[in-house]
């Protein structure tokens, strides 16, 4: 396998920041093209190579021993999150260049952040990654904060002082490893973890670790940065932070918890609770709010659980499909996303009771928003739905289970509904229609088109990505048609009975922020927790 190439997904965007911020020319950021270019090329013959050589996942640098040598790891997880990073990028890149065409700096942080995040893909090192998730909070806090709109510094900081606390658990869980093991690689601890699994310094890294995954993961109690962050943040930031930075987080559990730890101490159970809690809170915060982004925001926290839900089960269809649903999320939420970014500019507000005659101002736009809204809420030939019905595949003979997740899922139909009324009615004589151009449109498009391709050919699809079939899932099936129907006609009805008519406990919700302190009692609150089910006391 060419090691040479894994260096460069790193190290490439990195030198291409450097050079336009450095380089005192015009349009020297539209460099960030030929890159993404020259990253696709370099990941199509990194996949051939691999297919030549699919034995070798290790890459050791230097010619040191392994167990303290600079070490990459490849395998078929990475290499399905370095592709859909890759290709994030470019639709970040191409939907902000006009907005931000001035802003040498802001394409000079979003092109460092990139290769940051493709290494902390591919480490092989505790340590190192440790490093790059600090480098990650670092540039995320200094995109969120850079339009410098109001309680963006506050939003900002508190993002960034949280992720602190998290890195630095996740840190001293790191040095407990290496007091036992004596390395930091991953597959070298893997290999010698089944010998020390019932140790109590292992436990106890193990829950230090997790509970760092918890936060910068955005999972329920330890959730309340991302919505703040969503609301002063530029919209292709948050199309970014929730396509794809909050994913780390998940990425972080499938390496750690089920590879190297090997699904210990019945941990998946707290999985799966954590899942069903974060999409129930997720989906109730998102039914009270008024803010456009702000529903999008607790709809990551909520969609973040189902992704959780499909992986506690640790192998079988569940399990593929919450790994197949980051990819789809990152697909229709980042369209969601820039579809919001589009909006808000043409009506200059972000409240969703403002914003009527979508269809008239904005025609494709609404129609692309239309294929957004099927896609998350699980409308049978879109996206959504494939990996919805897989993660719901292992439930499905658990009534308690199984009513929790149809009422995450009407929930979800509930609070678009709301959204959806953006598109009815006569616009404001003050809205002055400026359509997307075409810089905008083409991304978003993009991310359409996906949305539908893989809700209709998702068997091609998903045997090529994971070499397994998905014969479980029937988006063909006419009764499946009827089901969701059937939730759209219950949803519209709760939202024109119930969530439109905004009784108190909505607005009690809407109002409901966790300050700092509490953000941090909280996350001592889920260590302890951890610690007690662990049994390390």
């Amino acid at each position: 396998m060419n090691g040479l190439i894994p260096v460069l997904f790193m190290f490439l965007p990195i030198v291409f920041s450097l050079v336009m911020y450095l380089v005192k020319r015009p349009f020297i950021h539209t460099l960030v093209f030929p890159l993404q270019l020259i990253l696709s090329v370099l990941f199509v013959i990194f996949i051939l190579d691999l297919q030549k050589f699919p034995e070798q996942h290790l890459i050791v640098f230097g010619g040191w021993d392994p167990s303290i040598a600079i070490t990459f790891y490849i395998d078929e997880v990475n290499l399905i999150f370095i592709g859909l990073t890759i290709f994030f990028w470019f639709i970040i890149y191409y939907y902000s260049f006009k907005s931000n065409y001035l802003e040498k700096k802001f394409f000079f942080f979003l092109t460092f952040l990139e290769g940051v995040f493709l290494a902390a893909l591919m480490t092989n090192d505790l340590f190192n990654l440790f490093v790059y998730l600090e480098l990650i909070a670092l540039i995320v806090t200094l995109l969120i904060t850079y339009k410098k709109v109001e309680n963006a510094l506050k939003a900002g900081l508190q993002y960034l002082l949280l992720s602190s606390v998290a890195a630095m658990f996740y840190l001293i869980g790191v040095l407990f490893l290496y007091y036992v093991f004596g390395t930091l690689n991953i597959q070298l601890i893997k290999e010698g973890m089944s010998d020390v699994l019932d140790y109590r310094i292992i436990k106890l890294a193990y829950v230090l670790m997790m509970t760092g995954f918890a936060l910068k993961g955005a999972i329920v109690p330890l959730y309340s940065w991302l919505p703040k962050a969503h609301g002063v943040a530029q919209s292709s930031i948050s199309a970014l932070l929730s396509g794809l930075i909050v994913k780390i987080s998940l990425y972080l559990i499938i390496r750690i918890h089920h590879d190297m730890f090997a699904s210990p101490y019945g941990f998946n159970e707290v999985l799966l609770v954590l899942g069903f809690v974060s999409a129930l809170v997720g989906v109730m915060f998102a039914l009270s709010q008024k803010d456009i982004k702000q529903i999008l925001a607790y709809h990551t926290v909520s969609q973040v659980g189902l992704m959780l839900i499909g992986l506690s089960f640790g192998t079988g269809v569940s399990y593929m499909g919450g790994f197949f649903h980051i990819i789809n999320h990152a697909v229709f939420k980042g369209l969601l996303f820039l579809i919001a970014g589009v909006i808000i500019k043409v009506y200059q507000t972000k409240k969703v009771n403002d914003i009527r005659g979508l269809f008239k101002t904005l025609p494709w736009t609404s129609v692309l928003l239309i294929i957004a809204m099927l896609s998350i809420t699980g409308a049978p030939l879109f996206n959504g739905f494939v990996s919805k019905s897989m993660i719901k595949y292992a439930i499905n003979n658990d009534l308690l289970l199984y009513s929790l997740f149809q009422f995450i899922n009407i929930g979800t139909i509930v609070s678009f509904s709301k959204v959806a009324m953006m598109l009815f009615g006569k616009p404001l004589a003050t809205v002055k229609v400026l359509h997307a151009s075409l810089t905008q449109h083409i991304p978003m498009t993009l991310l359409a088109i996906m949305s539908i391709m893989v809700g209709i050919f998702y068997q091609p699809i998903f045997s090529f990505l994971f070499s397994m079939t998905a014969y479980d899932v029937k988006a063909f099936n006419v009764f499946h048609i009827i089901d969701y129907l059937v939730y759209v006609s219950v949803g519209f009805n709760l939202y024109f009975f119930i969530v439109k008519k905004d009784f108190l406990p909505f607005k009690w919700l809407r109002q409901f922020y966790i300050q700092f302190p509490t953000a941090n009692y909280l996350m001592l609150v889920v260590l302890i927790t951890f610690i007690l089910f662990t049994g390390i006391l």
